[in-house]
């Protein structure tokens, strides 16, 4: 049986760190994010989820994760720049994405601008066969689709 725990554990410090950069961009921490705090914790997240992505992703080349066209409209949503017309992304389309993206961000707008439970999207754009995408993904989401979609896999090769 497939051990899923490196991409569960991969999955729980992205959810973590993703929180973390929630909390620590409130008006209500106590903490007033440094340059450096902010950069240290922009390579945290871009490089736990790049090795999120890359293990995802082998696993569906292996076909050992087989849903490559799983959409995610709950968590990542892509559209090319020419269009703007924003579509669901599949699982395979956010891990290469995420993989071949030029640059990526997560902007935490000023307190009282939107509502505080709105969960806020981390921006990846990037260059295809020279047309601009952009994909958004709500990490926090991303990360509870994939230990689900772990957990649904493991459930149905036990019962085989």
């Amino acid at each position: 049986m497939q051990d899923f725990n490196e991409i569960r554990r991969l999955c729980l410090i992205c959810h973590g760190l993703d929180l973390t950069t929630s909390s620590l961009s409130s008006t209500t921490s106590r903490l007033i994010m440094s340059k450096s705090v902010e950069n240290t914790l922009h390579n945290l997240v871009s490089s736990n989820l790049l090795s999120l992505v890359i293990a995802i992703r082998v696993n569906l080349y292996q076909s050992i994760i087989d849903q490559p066209n799983l959409e995610l409209p709950d968590s990542a949503w892509l559209y090319y720049d020419a269009k703007l017309v924003e579509q669901p992304a599949t699982l395979k389309q956010v891990c290469d994405k995420i993989i071949h993206a030029d640059s990526f961000s997560k902007k935490v707008p000023p307190s009282g601008l939107i509502d505080p439970d709105c969960k806020i999207a981390v921006q990846f754009k990037g260059v295809e066969f020279k047309k601009a995408w952009t994909l958004n993904v709500v990490l926090e989401s991303f990360v509870e689709d994939i230990l689900s979609l772990l957990d649904s896999i493991e459930q149905s090769m036990a019962s085989k």
